[in-house]
């Protein structure tokens, strides 16, 4: 079965690295707010965009 929440979520992921992290940022919030998604799947791709940002050398994304 489609699972529509794991196929935004994904996407979100794999758009890391790709798309500017504000942008990602931005759109899953976007998925948030309509209930799509949850606190836990921002903490994933947080990590995620904390993780490339370290492969890229940059500095990291954590505002905590």
């Amino acid at each position: 079965m489609f699972d529509f929440k794991n196929f935004v979520k994904q996407g979100l992921i794999k758009a890391v690295g790709n798309m500017a992290d504000y942008q990602v940022i931005l759109n899953a919030v976007g998925w948030f707010e309509k209930g799509v998604l949850t606190e836990s799947d921002l903490a994933e791709i947080e990590t995620a965009i904390n993780a490339q940002t370290d492969v890229d050398g940059g500095v990291t994304n954590d505002f905590g």
